[in-house]
């Protein structure tokens, strides 16, 4: 009985045994451990294969890099140069970098009409805060031309997405006659809708829309007020 059992059971044994033997055996070199600093100028080779694909969410990243000194040495130079590619590509978070970085000479030389150009590509993106930067330069004629129309158009932008800052700024053109045709009703309006809510320019907001309702007649008011609701309803929850 015993003999007709060996075979089978020595066969098993011969079996691990070589397999305990392969699983000792050296890896090969391809999946040996990188180290870090492999495993960094592996990333920084891919990141810049694909950066230059045109891959623009990869150029604004590796511009970040450059710029920050994160895995490479920092160079400001290269960091404008992957930036500028990725924001003539549409990227909002490079156009509005390089806006920042020219607006303050972050890196680069400052250049007012640069970071103007740079926030006007993101703001015509609808970004709020740089339509907003934009109506302030128009207004004062900081890196543009002092054009009071144009700032009234960007505040304007602002202003219809709900922006504060922007609708106390619509109202105060409004009120003065800058850029528009002096309108106690529109100034009303875009007072009140900047006192909704609590922010830095609500209390002057009141002031001012009390201001103004103090010159207006009843009939203004109300036809105020009901541009008011008006556009509540068309553009809150």
């Amino acid at each position: 009985m015993t003999d007709c059992h060996t075979g089978p059971i020595a066969r098993t044994v011969a079996v691990f045994v070589v397999l305990s033997v392969t699983s000792c055996a050296p890896q090969d070199l391809s999946e040996q451990v990188l180290t870090p600093e492999e495993i960094a100028n592996q990333e920084l080779t891919e990141l810049r294969t694909r950066a230059e694909q045109g891959d623009a969410a990869i150029q604004y990243l590796l511009g970040w890099r450059y710029g920050n000194g994160r895995g490479v040495e920092k160079d400001y130079v290269e960091a404008v140069r992957w930036w500028k590619r990725a924001a003539d590509q549409g990227n909002l978070s490079a156009q509005l970098t390089l806006a920042l970085r020219y607006d303050n000479g972050a890196g680069v030389v400052q250049d007012q009409a640069e970071a103007v150009r740079w926030y006007q590509r993101a703001a015509e993106q609808g970004h709020v805060a740089a339509q907003i930067i934009l109506g302030g330069r128009y207004a004062n004629g900081r890196g543009v031309e002092k054009d009071d129309t144009v700032a009234v158009e960007w505040y304007r932008m602002a202003a219809e997405q709900g922006n504060i800052r922007a609708q106390y700024s619509l109202g105060v053109m409004y009120e003065t006659g800058q850029g528009v045709s002096q309108d106690n009703v529109q100034a009303y309006l875009w007072y009140d809708l900047g006192a909704l809510r609590p922010s830095v320019e609500q209390e002057q907001s009141i002031k001012n829309r009390d201001r103004v309702a103090s010159q207006m007649t009843p009939e203004e008011v109300a036809e105020a007020r009901r541009l008011v609701r008006e556009w509540r309803g068309a553009n809150e929850p």
